[in-house]
């Protein structure tokens, strides 16, 4: 009796200390299995639903000081690539990209997000009633100090009916950037006109406070427009093509992306070209 009273104690006492330390990350309803490549990991998370569309999100984890790239990386970087053909029951996938921060490296600046990030998916199923099926086949980049490319699957049924909101793809989702038009102004932001500035340069009126970034895109995003680091006094940032393919039309489309620590808008637009 001795020996079990003892027993008996000591497991008592490891239940008691199991319940002050946390438990390890469960996998929540509506998730697929995390696929693992270099320092990083990446998943589907499931969210709302609406009769016509399906909210979900693709999460990527990375070890601390690890950084993945935005939509369009910068000077370094490698873009994402992400293949949806395997889905079922789907007609499209619009991936929404919060707010990305600003990097340096040797060879120039480049945008992404550090550690951590979901990306809201917005889903338009071809038959509302029924599951959807979304499979997900992508290449991504990684980087520390060099950027290493990493892959992953991952397949996720959503169903037609609200499993609950997923707090992780709300808080992504008022990350993104607000699309307004040119002139309107949202939380102290606003882009009030481009014009054409000379050879390959673009000029810029924004509304923002010091320290905003602007971010440039051209179309299919095939061009990247590098912006100089702040607005002069007449919030005027000056903005240079810097990849012009030779056949350039004459009016070049602008994605404008204007990024504060607080908000963010964006704006598309056109120019014409000198």
């Amino acid at each position: 009796m001795p020996i079990l009273a003892n027993v008996f104690v000591a497991a008592t006492a490891l239940l008691a200390a199991a319940a002050l330390v946390p438990a390890a990350e469960a996998a929540p309803t509506g998730a697929s299995p995390w696929s693992d490549d270099h320092a990083s990991r990446a998943r589907l998370l499931a969210g709302d639903a609406t009769p016509q569309e399906r909210w979900a999100g693709l999460e990527i984890e990375m070890e601390p000081g690890y950084r993945t790239y935005w939509r369009t990386p910068g000077d370094s970087g490698i873009p994402a690539e992400l293949d949806w053909s395997g889905s079922r029951n789907v007609a499209s996938v619009e991936v929404e990209w919060p707010a990305p921060a600003r990097f340096a490296d040797p060879y120039g600046a480049y945008y992404g997000y550090q550690d951590h990030v979901v990306l809201p998916l917005r889903v338009t199923p071809k038959d509302p009633s029924a599951p959807v099926s979304l499979s997900l086949s992508m290449f991504y980049g990684v980087c520390k100090e060099i950027c290493i490319p990493a892959s992953g699957e991952a397949t996720l049924a959503l169903p037609p009916e609200p499993v609950g909101s997923t707090p992780s793809i709300a808080r992504a989702r008022e990350a993104v950037p607000a699309r307004v038009a040119l002139g309107d102004a949202t939380r102290g932001l606003a882009v009030r006109e481009v014009a054409p500035a000379g050879a390959d340069r673009i000029a810029v009126t924004v509304d923002a406070p010091p320290g905003a970034m602007l971010l440039a895109e051209g179309p299919d995003d095939g061009w990247f427009l590098a912006a100089d680091a702040a607005a002069d006094a007449n919030g005027v940032v000056t903005v240079e093509i810097v990849h012009r393919p030779r056949d350039a039309a004459e009016v070049l489309p602008l994605r404008l992306t204007l990024v504060t620590a607080d908000a963010a808008i964006e704006v598309e637009t056109q120019v014409p070209l000198d």
